[in-house]
């Protein structure tokens, strides 16, 4: 056993000599403590095989997506700009627009010259058909089908004529009237007339039908010549309008063979679609320009390198994109121009960082991105659609070839789910980069700590840190990590501590932060999230909950157990009790018999038993009947850390010798007695001098932890000051015996080659009350056989 000193509990935090304050620090350009993710990062960006995707493990607030961003970042400026994605119109099936792929900064140019030029050619062609020119040759060819059309009736009526009959064409149609002695053959006068001249008027009348049939066919035929020459007019006439302003945009883009033939393609249909400058009903500017906008799908052209692309709200619309509509005239209407990019399609030839547990719980996110990710393809598709939520007709944009490498950032229980329920994710996610939550504190590691206090008054424009306040950040990061000689890592809540403590020292009117700012935010910062732990004292103070810090009792001993919850841990002393009577039950946990206890729990109880038989029943069986309880504690206990708690208790409730209250222990052991570390030790021992302080310190108290764990005492500054003064005292034991001779007064003994222990010793009297159990339990026994014969 050893009592520590108070040097040996404060904190001495050596700051490097070079650091005085944050004005005269380097800013941090490297992450502190995570070589390890650094290493595997750069691994899965390095492969080009597909599945070679990285998954960042790490605990929140630990810094893990800026770590990622700035090394994707500083990596993605040195590569080349992936190219930029156009969606046009497809001329063959418009419900399948046309993705075309062009340099960086290309995409943007197009966009702006298609524009400008669908401008000018719809304007070029409008004019070339009002051209004088243009009316001229227009009227040609009117007078010339009037010609035509002239003739061919003067030879229709003509040849009717030669056969006594006359053609009237009028708007409703064509009529024959046939003649007698020169006039038309009134009714009256063909009924006078006798069979024989009827039968020739009917012959004739035929005959003459047969050629207005005929001849209404060449009619026909030269309306139909005049509209096919009246089109290729206007093709001429347009083409000649048009093409230069197309030649002039094929030579600016005449690297990209899509874009050439997109050109060709868009000629041929505004030839096809002329009958749109003759209409009253359409503005051919409007129709022209939707038709071929180009729709600027991915901008790659402000993008330094590859990008790096964040996406923390992973929607399926978020990250898959999505095609927009309008509601025209009741109804809605999309086209080409309304696709939208997710962040998916942006990040595509660089790098995209998700958010595990956003991806997860979004409906069809997962699914969807392990098909894109297998088949190297996006094919756009609203998530209505995709969810068989919608069946209406839709665009079916023409997939995207999709090539990135993807960044998914989840805490580690994440991706323990997904590697056991998920029999793809290893196949997509074949790296992963663990993020450390602690690093060893040394000379190198404190200086960084103290650049990144520079980096962050530097971004979030906070007061300078004096070298006081840099040792007191230094200190409180100690106390974050929970071990002396290591740093924590969770950089969140260091960034926290950093901007409240500007924020005090900024209140008070200093110029820079001091030691004392950082104090008072850090325990601000804990007031506010400590409302449960006071409650909980309060109890303690009205005696709601019993726990003893002064006196003697047996069977008794202050335990120790930490809550924690979402922002805070803090420990919670309680009272174990234990009973021992004759019997062969063993000891009896009443919380594992009450169904309150958990696994670890169930098997500390065991090493317990295997302890107390391995050191008493050598010469007799132990025959007790013992109980143990943790009083008032109403929920599922688990852990092992009041193993030695047990094990005083259950001595002392054999002996009848009482246990000190004023200390409270806590520790594991294993089955020879020897003291093993457990976690929350400052938090236990802080609950400890908490409730002592409110009950009154009288210099006894104090609290007995494993050995093992003195490397875990990162203590507040006022239980090493109640230690310095000597009004609490923190003991290290090895092993149980020490705990035992420290708690109930007696020297523990020891046993010799007879197997007898010390006379007077603390073992000789759990040995010789063991053995008295026994016999009562023998007595008993012998007692039952007889009344049963």
């Amino acid at each position: 056993m050893q009592e520590l000193d108070w040097k040996e509990l404060d904190l001495q935090v050596e700051m490097p000599k070079k650091v005085t304050s944050t004005e005269k620090l380097a800013e941090l350009k490297e992450y502190v403590g995570q070589e390890r993710a650094m290493g595997a990062l750069q691994t899965g960006l390095n492969i080009d095989s597909k599945g070679y995707n990285v998954f960042v493990s790490g605990l929140t607030n630990t810094g893990r997506r800026t770590f990622v961003r700035s090394f994707l970042e500083k990596k993605a400026k040195g590569e080349a700009s992936p190219s930029d994605w156009v969606y046009v119109y497809n001329f063959e099936d418009p419900r399948q627009p046309n993705v075309i792929s062009v340099d960086a900064g290309l995409g943007k140019l197009f966009k702006k010259e298609m524009s400008a030029a669908v401008e000018l050619i719809v304007s070029a062609v409008s004019e070339a058909f009002q051209s004088d020119e243009y009316q001229k040759k227009l009227s040609g060819l009117q007078n010339e089908q009037n010609s035509t059309k002239k003739e061919i009736l003067e030879e229709l009526m003509e040849k009717a004529k030669e056969r006594d009959y006359t053609v009237q064409i009028n708007q409703t149609g064509v009529a024959t009237v046939p003649n007698w002695n020169g006039k038309p053959l009134s009714r009256e006068i063909y009924e006078e007339l006798t069979d024989e001249d009827k039968e020739k008027i009917n012959k004739k009348g035929e005959e003459v039908r047969e050629l207005v049939n005929e001849y209404v066919l060449k009619l026909r035929r030269v309306d139909k010549d005049y509209v096919e020459k009246m089109k290729e007019l206007n093709k001429y006439v347009a083409s000649f309008a048009i093409e230069g302003h197309l030649e002039e945009l094929r030579k600016k883009f005449e690297q990209s063979e899509d874009i050439v033939e997109f050109l060709g393609k868009l000629k041929s249909d505004i030839l096809n679609n002329l009958n749109y400058f003759f209409s009253k009903e359409h503005d051919e500017r409007a129709f022209f320009k939707r038709r071929y906008a180009v729709n600027l799908f991915v901008d790659n052209s402000q993008v330094e390198g590859r990008p790096v692309v964040e996406e923390m709200n992973a929607t399926y619309s978020n990250l898959f994109g999505r095609v927009e509509y309008v509601a025209r005239m009741g109804t809605l209407d999309t086209d080409h121009t309304m696709i939208r990019a997710g962040s998916l399609v942006k990040a595509n030839g660089g790098y995209l960082i998700l958010d595990a547990r956003t991806v997860l719980s979004e409906p069809y996110v997962w699914f969807t991105l392990k098909q894109v990710l297998f088949s190297g393809k996006l094919a756009i598709e609203n998530f209505e659609h995709r969810a068989g939520f919608l069946s209406t007709v839709s665009l079916k944009p023409a997939p995207i070839p999709i090539d990135l490498k993807i960044i998914l950032i989840g805490e580690p229980q994440i991706y323990r789910l997904l590697s056991s329920l998920e029999p793809d994710f290893k196949k997509l996610f074949k790296i992963k980069g663990e993020f450390d939550w602690e690093t060893r504190s040394t000379s190198d590691s404190i200086d960084s700590i103290c650049r990144y206090v520079c980096t962050a008054v530097r971004e979030d424009s906070l007061l300078h840190f004096n070298r006081s306040a840099l040792k007191s950040v230094i200190h409180r990061v100690i106390t974050l990590s929970g071990h002396r000689e290591k740093l924590s890592t969770r950089f969140g809540k260091i960034r926290d501590l950093l901007i409240e403590s500007s924020a005090v020292a900024s209140g008070e009117g200093k110029s820079k932060v001091s030691a004392s700012h950082v104090k008072k935010a850090w325990e601000a910062m804990e007031r506010r999230v400590s409302l449960y732990r006071d409650k909980v004292e309060e109890m303690f103070e009205e005696a709601s909950i019993v726990v003893d810090t002064e006196g003697d009792a047996t069977g008794e001993v202050n335990g120790l157990t930490v809550v924690t919850l979402e922002d805070i841990s803090f420990g919670i002393p309680v009272k174990l009790t234990a009973k021992v009577v004759p019997g062969n039950k063993g000891i009896t946990d009443i919380h594992r018999e009450a169904d309150l206890s958990g696994k670890i729990h169930n098997k500390a109880s065991l090493v317990i038993e295997g302890f107390l038989n391995y050191r008493y029943a050598t010469d007799f069986p132990i025959s007790i009947t013992g109980f143990v309880n943790f009083e008032q504690v109403y929920n599922i206990i688990e852990g092992d850390s009041a193993s030695m708690a047990e094990i005083v208790a259950l001595i002392s409730a054999t002996t009848g010798l009482p246990v000190k209250q004023e200390i409270a222990i806590t520790g594991s052991v294993n089955q020879s007695g020897v003291a093993l570390p457990v976690g929350g030790i400052p938090q236990k021992i802080e609950g400890f001098f908490r409730l002592c302080k409110m009950k009154g310190l009288n210099g006894q108290q104090g609290v007995i932890i494993p050995r093992r764990n003195y490397k875990n005492l990162v203590l507040d500054d006022s239980v090493v000051r109640a230690v310095k003064e000597g009004s609490f005292h923190v003991w290290t034991v090895e092993h149980v015996d020490e705990a035992l001779e420290l708690m109930i007064g007696v020297e523990i003994g020891e046993c010799d080659e007879k197997g007898q222990f010390t006379s007077g010793s603390l073992n000789r009297t759990v040995h010789e009350r063991l053995r008295e159990l026994h016999e009562i339990s023998l007595r008993s026994e012998e007692r039952k056989r007889d009344r049963k014969s």
